[in-house]
């Protein structure tokens, strides 16, 4: 079913109308991408939803990960870094949303079949690692 601005399954708040939901890990020393998942509808699927139904399931035992506030599950998710490391961690995840959204496809109006939308997220994903790897990495955070 396509997405509709009045279907309470689809809405999100941060387009203010329909939308998928996706997830994404960067490694804190690697600086690698390890992890994207998603292509749900947001309304349905909030962050701790999405993170339990899979990304949790890959964690090691005793292992956390850094998080944003949508995230609110202290068995899986640290908050308690300190305040700047934690804010460079989280800047730097940014730089990857946005070089995500240098793809128009994923910013702008998906005007495709919405079983695609997952695959070029993922298409979108492997090139933004090799982008990484080839001359634009990430910047490092001293931990």
């Amino acid at each position: 079913m396509e997405p509709s601005e009045f279907d309470p399954k689809w809405w999100s708040y941060n387009f203010n109308g329909p939308g998928l939901r996706y997830e994404k890990a960067i490694g804190i020393r690697t600086r690698d991408i390890v992890w994207a998942h998603g292509g749900v509808p947001c309304g349905e699927w909030p962050d701790l939803r999405l993170a339990r139904n899979a990304f949790i399931d890959r964690l090691l035992p005793g292992e956390k990960a850094i998080a944003d506030g949508g995230y609110r599950d202290h068995h899986y998710f640290d908050f308690t870094n300190g305040a700047q490391q934690r804010k460079q961690i989280l800047a730097r995840h940014e730089t990857v949303n946005g070089r995500i959204k240098l793809f128009r496809c994923m910013k702008e109006r998906f005007r495709h079949a919405l079983y695609l939308h997952p695959r070029f997220f993922h298409a979108i994903v492997n090139l933004t690692q090799i982008m990484i790897d080839n001359g634009e990495p990430l910047y490092t955070i001293d931990l």
